[in-house]
C-alpha cells in the first residue's frame, strides 16, 4: 500500500473544499461533478433499468449496479442525466492502473504551510454526503485497489481508511453505479466479491439509427436538422457510437464552413458529398463499421465455471433478464 505524503500548495487550500471533522481528524471534501448542459437524448429503456434498481424495497437497500459496453456509448452520460433526474450531487473515481486502495478512501498531503492534511476521495465524499458516486472504467483499477470496496457495497456500507485513521459508514441517500467497456465485462471482468456486488450489469449498446438522429440534432442545435438526418441516412448500416458519429459529425461541418463560411446552408445532398468525402479522410468506411447482430449476447455465455457461485443477473438492452 502507498502511504507516500504528496506536497501541494494549492487545490485543498481552494474554498470549494469543504471542511469536516471525524473523531478529531479534519478532512476536505472535494466538490461534485459538475453536470454537462446538454440532456439526454432518448436512452429512456436504460434509465428505467437503472432508477428502478436504485428503488429501495422494504429494507433493502438500493441496488449498486453496472454498465458495459462499447466506448463512447453514452455509459457517462447516462449517469449525468440520473443525477439530474434524481436532483442528486454526483461524484466519479476514474479507474487507471496506477490506482491505489488509499486513492479510494482518503489521501494526505503536505500543505505550504508544511502540515499534513487529509483529503477525501469522490467516493468517501459521495458516501458522507448521500450523492451518487460512479466508478467510471472499473474494469482498468488494479484488483488490489478495489479491496476497500467490499464493506461499502454490502450490508455494512462502510468506508475504512487506514492512512486517516477513521471510518465512515454511507449516509442514507448515498448510490453507487460503475462502467466498464464490453471487452472487460466479456473478458476478465471483476474480482468475484466485486462482481456480485455490482449487480445487475446493464447492457449499453449502440444506439437505433432513429436515436443517434435524436442524439446528434441535441448536440448540434445551431444547425438545422438537414445534417442529423444525412447523416444517418448515409451511415444507416454502420454500427456508431454517438461518441464517434458527434466527432464526423462536427468535422463534416467544419469542412463546410471552412469552404463555404458560417453562414451557408448546404442541402442534404451537398451534406451527404461532405460526409463522403470524411469517410475516406478518418477511414470510417461504412461496409467496415456494420457489425453483425450476436444472439449470444449475454455476458453469461461465458465460460460457466468462472461464475458458477455468482448471482447469474443481467440486463441487456433489449429489456431481458437473465
Amino acid at each position: 500500500m502507498n502511504l507516500s505524503l504528496q506536497s501541494r500548495t494549492d487545490g485543498c487550500e481552494s474554498e470549494t473544499y469543504e471542511k469536516i471533522t471525524i473523531g478529531g481528524t479534519t478532512i476536505r471534501l472535494p466538490p461534485p461533478a459538475p453536470l454537462p448542459a446538454t440532456s439526454l437524448a432518448s436512452r429512456d429503456d436504460i434509465i428505467e433499468k437503472a432508477l428502478a434498481a436504485w428503488t429501495t424495497l422494504g429494507a433493502l437497500p438500493p441496488l449498486n449496479f453496472r454498465f458495459y459496453g462499447p466506448p463512447g456509448v453514452g455509459k457517462n452520460a447516462i449517469v449525468y442525466e440520473l443525477a439530474r433526474i434524481l436532483g442528486k450531487e454526483l461524484y466519479i473515481i476514474n479507474g487507471h492502473e496506477e490506482l491505489g486502495p488509499e486513492d479510494i478512501a482518503c489521501t494526505a498531503t503536505i500543505t505550504a504551510r508544511n502540515t499534513v492534511e487529509y483529503v477525501a476521495s469522490p467516493l468517501f465524499a459521495g458516501m458522507y454526503r448521500g450523492a451518487i458516486v460512479f466508478f467510471d472504467e472499473i474494469g482498468k483499477a488494479p484488483p488490489a485497489a478495489l479491496d476497500p470496496l467490499a464493506s461499502v457495497l454490502d450490508d455494512r456500507r462502510e468506508l475504512t481508511s487506514v492512512l486517516a485513521g477513521i471510518r465512515i459508514k454511507a449516509d442514507a441517500g448515498f448510490l453507487f453505479c460503475a462502467a466498464l467497456n464490453e471487452i472487460e465485462e466479456r473478458g476478465v471482468g471483476l474480482p468475484a466479491f466485486l462482481d456480485e456486488r455490482t449487480r445487475p450489469a446493464i447492457h449499453v449498446g449502440y444506439p437505433s439509427i432513429a436515436t443517434l438522429e435524436q442524439i446528434l440534432e441535441v448536440h448540434f442545435p445551431e444547425h438545422n436538422k438537414a445534417w442529423a438526418r444525412a447523416f444517418t441516412a448515409e451511415y444507416k448500416d454502420a454500427a456508431l457510437s454517438p461518441r464517434t458519429a458527434i466527432t464526423l459529425l462536427g468535422y463534416a461541418c467544419r469542412l463546410f464552413r471552412a469552404k463555404n463560411g458560417p453562414s451557408a446552408q448546404p442541402n442534404e445532398q451537398e451534406i451527404r458529398r461532405y460526409l463522403r468525402q470524411l469517410q475516406v479522410e478518418t477511414g470510417h468506411d461504412r461496409d467496415e463499421d456494420v457489425v453483425s447482430p450476436d444472439p449470444q449476447n449475454d455476458i453469461f455465455q461465458q465460460d460457466t465455471d468462472t461464475h458458477e457461485d455468482t448471482l447469474q443477473l443481467s440486463l441487456d438492452n433489449e429489456g431481458s433478464v437473465h
